[in-house]
């Protein structure tokens, strides 16, 4: 209006924080002892010529390698201030699969099955 140019402000570019080496090694390190060190839950065995678990090695490493990348990445998250972590339960509740088709007869009258003594020569019959 009187004369004054809006001038566009200089966008400063904050580096995002970033993992360094030391801190990169020690969560690979804890996590790895958890999983194959002295006290961890596997063991490692060198091959040997006979050796046919080939699938289950792959799955193995494949687990490894996404629980490392889950930590990485949870901690990346965690240095710039996001939350990533995901619910342990459903938000809500799903409605049942079937429904009973007379409940009021359901509660009210117990079901009693036949008795089959071993000697009957009678077969056995199925009770809907």
């Amino acid at each position: 209006m009187f004369g004054r140019r809006r001038r566009v402000a200089p966008v400063i570019q904050v580096p995002a924080p970033e993992l360094s080496d030391e801190q990169i090694f020690d969560l690979l390190h804890s996590k790895l002892t958890e999983l194959i060190g002295e006290q961890g839950q596997w063991t490692l065995v060198s091959r040997s010529v006979d050796d046919t678990d080939v699938i289950f090695h792959g799955l193995k490493a494949t687990q490894i390698a996404t629980t490392l990348t889950g930590i990485l990445s949870s901690q990346k998250a965690e240095l710039r201030g996001e939350r990533t972590a995901e619910p342990t339960a459903l938000s809500w509740t799903p409605a049942p699969i079937s429904v009973w088709a007379e409940p009021a007869r359901a509660a009210a009258v117990p079901v009693l099955l036949p008795t089959r003594s071993v000697r009957s020569s009678e077969p056995a019959r199925l009770v809907a």
